[in-house]
């Protein structure tokens, strides 16, 4: 087992304790420093989890057992020696790589990896090795740093762009406060494209010619790329880069060089505010309003943004949180003085003229006659207008926020539809595969040739998800180059980057994808956004799906027109009279958070007051209920000033054959966290160990009822 050490002990505590014997010390890992220590055991509390879990969070992958050693790889790199005789050796391979290394060296490319030379010259180690041994090379072994590998050319460049006048408000308002040294968080709300991340870039040139330090969190791995690309243009090598869907080894190296001292700069999703900067004086949440911030399972369940914000007030440092759309949550902070609002409500101007947000066109498909009967996903609007985008030599992204080929399949004889037989969800058809695939427990199975109920031949697949939008615009549109975008083909490490890159060289007219394509993406050439189901969101039984599809039209609305290309948004619904649809369709955020607040008020949800979810999951419904409801109880008896609510079955019931019923609490804004973390923790007391299988999860301030 592994353990990290937080604070010298004394005999005393040995009496607590059965202590083991410590077997190894990691020595090649730099100290977690008190500052992070400090900040885990905060986590710890206030997410209700055990400091472990959160320290397991803050840890690099593969620390939690065996030698650091093992875990660093080394490189032995070939130089020619300084003493090198003149003279040839006799042997030609030996001759060979000497002639190749004084190439190298002249042209100052020396020392180089020894795969290198063997793969360029021929010949074996042992080659090198005799090479060595007579006084023409000289080898050393040196730590290779992972985390490099796969870094583009660094493009390091001092020129910057000319602000605009919001811009120069909120870079000045903003690098006064970090040299100031005294903590404070501001909410830049700048509608897209008004030009949010050269704002970030200044006030990081700010804190660096300060000598300090900073962390940029962007909330999909789908963005990093293009914001390291951007950060790395501005600051080169400085940039260090952690996310998941790097190897073990590279966020192993990166943490190691970013906790040595050797990167200043830090930009990554969720996982990176937790990374062992020295003392960051500026933090920098792109996205604020993400869920993705939030993190789920397992614990610490910890929102990033929410965790930013204490880390730069417990290190008098500077926060940014920025967003065309903050959260609610965020917004409401800003109303009652504790964040400094910055707006920009313009776009940056082209030619010395704000460039214009696109105009939102609205297609009632109800009205569409010619795809009732059919499962065309695209009008004939959108379709002409993907078209004309092409022949311009301009590109279009379309979204629809359903993965697969058919989110249902269905006998027309008898209704039956395919389900999970671990979860009670419906399966998905993924045609490139030719399988059903359950989108919760990833369980697939080949799709029947008959209906298992009936026995009926008439298999329909309904509904369009990202890979059947594909197919349709190969059928009706066979010109039009496509690239797709989703978890299915972004499944591999680079792929993200791959598409992105192949979109921007003009290599493809659409991007269709999920909600990955609605962030923080910059083309130039991107004058037409289609939203397929821009209501689907609204169904969910969640108190934020309003704000989450609002969010997610105006986003992805924004990808349109950036440069002084003029932009359009096609807006396909059943629902057109939605109020949610509404504000979309006129760009209203102010419209929407006046709307939105005051239901969220009359029934003392987010941002009003908080919440926390307590979800038991197991493999019997019934053990599972009655031990839910026997917490119900214990709540009852600790907790006197909350509303509790339920328990109930979760939304989705069964997930990988475990039932789950859940217990949500709305706490006033009067009653203190503190009060709830003691009453939840008399009431665990209370009810003692769970029987086996059983689970309880606690989830404070949940982004997402499930």
């Amino acid at each position: 087992m592994a353990g990290v050490v937080i604070e010298a002990g004394t005999e005393a505590d040995l009496a607590k304790y059965k202590a083991r014997d410590i077997l190894d010390v990691d020595v090649e890992l730099p100290p977690l420093s008190a500052e992070l220590l400090h900040l885990t055991k905060w986590i710890a509390t206030y997410y209700m989890c055990a400091w472990g879990e959160a320290l397991r969070a803050a840890l690099p992958p593969g620390s939690s057992g065996g030698s650091a050693r093992s875990r660093v790889r080394t490189v032995a790199m070939v130089d020619l020696s300084d003493e090198a005789p003149f003279e040839l050796p006799r042997g030609a391979r030996q001759q060979e790589i000497i002639e190749q290394m004084r190439v190298w060296k002249a042209a100052e490319e020396t020392p180089v990896p020894q795969t290198q030379v063997l793969a360029e010259c021929g010949g074996t180690a042992a080659t090198l090795k005799r090479l060595a041994e007579m006084g023409y090379l000289h080898i050393e072994t040196e730590e290779l740093d992972r985390s490099r590998e796969d870094l583009e050319e660094l493009l390091r460049t001092v020129s910057r762009p000319d602000l605009h006048v919001r811009q120069q408000e909120a870079v000045d308002a903003i690098s006064a406060q970090i040299a100031s040294g005294a903590f404070k968080t501001f909410l830049l709300h700048g509608v897209t494209g008004s030009g949010k991340t050269e704002v970030y870039l200044q006030a990081l040139e700010a804190a660096r010619q300060e000598g300090k330090t900073g962390i940029v969190l962007v909330p999909e791995i789908s963005l990093t790329p293009q914001t390291v690309r951007r950060f790395r243009a501005r600051f080169g090598d400085e940039v260090a880069v952690l996310h998941s869907r790097m190897g073990d080894g590279e966020r192993y190296d990166a943490w190691r060089g970013i906790g040595e001292g050797r990167f200043p700069i830090v930009i990554g999703p969720r996982s990176a505010i937790l990374a062992p900067l020295k003392d960051p004086q500026l933090i920098i949440v792109d996205e604020e309003h993400e869920s993705s911030y939030k993190q789920f399972d397992p614990a610490p369940r910890y929102h990033a943004r929410d965790v930013a914000v204490i880390r730069a007030m417990k290190n008098g440092a500077t926060c940014i949180l920025g967003s065309a759309t903050p959260s609610l949550e965020s917004l409401s902070n800003a109303r009652a003085g504790k964040y400094q609002l910055l707006e920009m409500p313009e776009r940056v101007p082209i030619d010395g003229v704000p460039a214009r947000l696109p105009d939102v066109r609205v297609v009632d498909l109800r009205n569409e006659a010619s795809m009732r009967g059919t499962n065309n996903a695209l009008s004939p609007s959108l379709l002409a207008a993907i078209e004309e985008r092409a022949e311009k030599k301009e590109q279009a992204i379309l979204l629809l926020n359903r993965r697969g080929f058919a989110p249902v399949m269905e006998c027309t004889s008898c209704g039956w539809v395919p389900e999970c037989p671990d979860c009670s969800v419906s399966m998905v058809y993924h045609r490139p595969l030719n399988h059903l695939r359950c989108h919760y427990c990833g369980i697939t199975k080949p799709p029947p040739r008959t209906c298992p109920e009936c026995q009926g031949t008439e298999l329909a697949f309904l509904g369009s998800g990202t890979q059947r939008l594909e197919a349709e615009l190969a059928e009706r549109l066979p010109d039009v180059r496509v690239l797709r975008m989703d978890l299915d083909t972004t499944s591999q490490k680079g792929s993200h980057n791959a598409i992105l890159e192949q979109f921007g060289r003009g290599e493809a007219d659409v991007l269709l994808g999920t909600q990955m394509v609605a962030k923080g993406l910059d083309f130039e050439r991107v004058t037409l956004v289609g939203i397929i189901r821009a209501e689907a969101g609204l169904q969910l039984p969640d108190i934020r799906a309003e704000e989450r599809t609002f969010q997610l039209l105006t986003q992805v609305a924004g990808r349109a027109g950036r440069a002084d290309l003029a932009g359009q948004v096609y807006l396909q619904c059943v629902q057109p009279g939605h109020p949610v649809i509404q504000f979309a369709l006129r760009h209203d955020y102010a419209g929407f958070a006046k709307y939105a607040l005051e239901t969220r008020h009359a029934l003392n949800y987010p941002p009003a007051g908080r919440l926390v979810s307590i979800l038991f999951s197991g493999p019997d419904d019934d053990a599972t209920r009655t031990r839910a409801e026997q917490f119900r109880t214990l709540i009852d008896n600790h907790l006197k000033d909350v509303d509790r609510l339920g328990p109930s079955p979760a939304f989705i019931h069964r997930v990988k054959n475990r039932y789950r019923h859940q217990i949500i609490l709305k706490i006033p804004e009067s009653v203190p966290a503190s009060r709830v973390r003691e009453g939840l923790r008399k009431a665990e007391s209370a009810a003692g160990s769970l029987p086996s299988g059983l689970r309880m999860t606690i989830d404070v301030d949940p982004v997402g009822l499930s």
